[in-house]
């Protein structure tokens, strides 16, 4: 029997249909639970009327996003339940495996996955799946290892506070074992076009520098921000000012004209490194900062005004928020001003230009970086 679970599209309202078929699959079972995203105290619930639960997550992404009194339960829930956990990086999956019947679907096994959002699972009780299922569990369970509770005090500590997978991530990570590596998408005749003769070159270096990120969700992040700078600027790529380019140092830079205002890979690999401007407001960024320091002065610039480099690592947007990016930006458009070429604007690369704002291209030099490791 296949059933398709899911909320009546005109009225939401009621038991939630996930949660009625969720208590009944582990009521008094041996169960399987494999979810990146869950509510503590739901899990709770849940896992105490079994007779017995294994549970699959991603714990850095669990935490991130919850709040602090969340996370903290979280912690205390992996230091009681330890050897019911594995760590699985980069886990998506929302399954819950009972002992006739499974669970698979899109929702996330918090309060608005399960009663607010639009989703859709199957209720499946067929044996074979069943069966195949829990090797898939077992499988997993038997590669990755359990997580490492002392890192997620070290997550609490240097997360911000406010839940958001995307812009709140620790610099914290969680190690799980031997990766089973990357799959490749079929190649479409698009993919085989995407990069024309002339820069076929430039694209290998590319995507051997983009190879140094420590993840794709961190160079993905870092692209955004390209993009951003791009954007807010109206800097094109035919504009003299601009001068983005694969330098032998390693970088991945965006320049205006004299100074890079943005780049990766200087110092640490997690490190991304902004201009600021020498004024007040800057100053609680600089004292955050993994790293600092000052451009030399240029042109008639008096030495007090001179701006400078921050660097922070982990997730790259991890401190742009509305505030920090007014005064980056503010930065960033005073050098616009300066000059009206960049000094080494011949070393302009239009694929590092490309790769911020062709999404297509992006995905593309990502995946083939991290097939390479």
């Amino acid at each position: 029997m296949t059933e398709l679970v899911y909320h009546n599209p005109a009225d939401r309202t009621g038991i939630s249909p996930f949660d009625r078929a969720i208590r009944e699959i582990t009521d008094d079972e041996e169960v399987l639970i494999a979810c990146p995203y869950i509510s503590p105290d739901y899990l709770q619930e849940i896992t105490e009327q079994t007779n017995e639960w294994f549970l699959l997550t991603d714990v850095g992404e669990w935490l991130s996003i919850h709040g602090q009194t969340n996370r903290e339960a979280i912690q205390e829930f992996l230091i009681e339940h330890q050897d019911h956990v594995r760590h699985v990086t980069n886990l998506h999956a929302k399954v819950v495996v009972g002992g006739d019947r499974v669970l698979i679907g899109s929702a996330n096994f918090t309060k608005k996955g399960l009663t607010g959002r639009t989703e859709m699972s199957v209720l499946l009780d067929e044996q074979d799946t069943i069966d195949e299922l829990t090797e898939w569990f077992e499988t997993l369970w038997s590669i990755y290892d359990p997580p490492e509770v002392d890192r997620v005090e070290e997550y609490i500590e240097s997360a911000s506070t406010t839940p958001s997978p995307a812009q709140n991530q620790s610099s914290i990570s969680f190690s799980s074992g031997e990766s089973p590596g990357t799959a490749s998408l079929s190649e479409s005749k698009r993919d085989t076009e995407v990069v024309d003769v002339e820069h076929e070159e430039s694209h290998a270096e590319l995507v051997q520098r983009v190879s140094k990120a420590p993840s794709p969700e961190w160079i993905y992040s870092y692209f955004k921000l390209v993009d951003g700078v791009l954007s807010e600027t109206g800097l094109t790529n035919d504009d003299p000012r601009l001068l983005m380019s694969i330098p032998q140092a390693g970088t991945l830079p965006v320049t205006v004209n004299n100074r890079y205002v943005l780049v990766a890979f200087r110092g640490e690999p997690s490190r991304t490194e902004f201009i600021l401007p020498s004024t007040e407001k800057s100053e609680p960024y600089i004292e955050q900062a993994d790293y600092t320091g000052r451009f030399d002065s240029i042109y008639d610039e008096d030495e007090s005004d001179r701006p400078w480099f921050v660097g922070f690592d982990g997730i790259p947007n991890r401190i742009v928020d509305e505030e920090f990016r007014e005064v980056w930006m503010s930065a960033v458009n005073k050098e616009m001003e300066r000059a009206e070429k960049a000094p080494q604007r011949r070393y302009h690369d239009p694929v590092v230009y490309r790769v911020a704002r062709d999404r297509k291209y992006h995905e593309k030099v990502i995946r083939e970086a991290f097939e390479q490791d």
